[in-house]
């Protein structure tokens, strides 16, 4: 049973967000409809003093946008960071395209999303092509027919192990994680990351504890935990993820940025006071929502 911490200031709150890392930002422009845009996020993080924002699209990689906007900003200790997403538009799994992303100065490599195998089955009543007047997607997975590692996916893991980048499990099923983290050890790829892992990605309380054993972080965003509109998990949910895969793997990003959702800052908001409703100490509120993504990246935090 769920026991409620005590409620959570205002002004807590405001002391949590300074530090705090996003990444799992969705603003635009995107082809896909976004509520603000880069550079009214960028805004609200520097006000709100968050650490570092990770800026993600699923049909192209945002680091030359980014390299403008710093160009044409004053620097500031908000941290813009970008990845490099292998769907169909960028060519799936092209090393190619990982080999440039990584040389522009992504940090976030992440396996098949949209175009995953396993998102295209389970979203198969979810029209994103059609919506969108685009081609409907190829499947793609990291297994061959026989279930091995394909030799593409092989040399990415070399190229994410060389610059010292993060690996992401996109929307690959939990069953294609195990041999996906197990190759990237071997391999040498130190930072692994699983996005929402108890949605699409179909993980149980017993895979969070196996891939916190891996070394594995684990991201539950706030789009699926406050109010908004594509709320399906609650506080007891989140402490029972939490103590699953451990607070030291656990990180909270936003995965906002949909028209009917929260604004990504709002939405950190509301997660951190719904930490102290899951019963949280303000340190794991810190280490959920910036200090594990800090280190999971290699930023250094911010002062406390």
């Amino acid at each position: 049973m769920l026991h409620p911490g005590k409620d959570v200031s205002a002004e807590e709150i405001d002391r949590l967000l300074r530090g705090a890392v996003d990444l799992h930002c969705h603003s635009g422009p995107s082809v896909m409809k976004r509520k603000l845009d880069h550079l009214q996020q960028i805004e609200e993080a520097e006000a709100a003093g968050m650490r570092a924002i990770l800026f993600k699209d699923h049909f192209h990689a945002v680091g030359p946008v980014l390299d403008l906007i710093r160009h044409h900003r004053p620097p500031s200790e908000l941290a813009l960071l970008s990845g490099v997403p292998l769907n169909n538009a960028l060519g799936g799994l092209n090393p190619e395209t990982v080999a440039h992303g990584l040389e522009q100065g992504a940090r976030l490599v992440w396996m098949p999303t949209l175009s995953s195998s396993n998102h295209m089955h389970t979203a198969h009543r979810y029209d994103l092509a059609g919506k969108l007047g685009m081609h409907q997607p190829e499947e793609l997975s990291i297994l061959t027919s026989r279930g091995q590692i394909r030799d593409e996916v092989k040399e990415i893991l070399d190229l994410i192990a060389r610059h010292d980048a993060v690996l992401s499990g996109g929307h690959l099923h939990i069953s294609e994680m195990y041999p996906l983290f197990d190759e990237a050890i071997a391999r040498g790829v130190t930072r692994r990351l699983v996005a929402h892992p108890t949605f699409w990605i179909e993980a149980n309380l017993d895979d969070l504890r196996e891939l916190g054993r891996m070394g594995v972080y684990m991201e539950h965003c706030a789009c699926m935990l406050v109010e908004c509109a594509s709320r399906m998990f609650y506080a007891e949910d989140l402490r029972a993820y939490a103590d699953a895969g451990g607070v030291d793997y656990t990180i909270l990003g936003s995965d906002l940025g949909q028209p009917n959702n929260p604004n990504p800052v709002a939405g950190f908001r509301a997660v951190i006071e719904l930490c102290f409703e899951a019963g949280f100490t303000s340190e794991e509120a810190r280490a959920m929502t910036g200090g594990n993504a800090a280190r999971l990246m290699g930023l250094d935090p911010l002062p406390a």
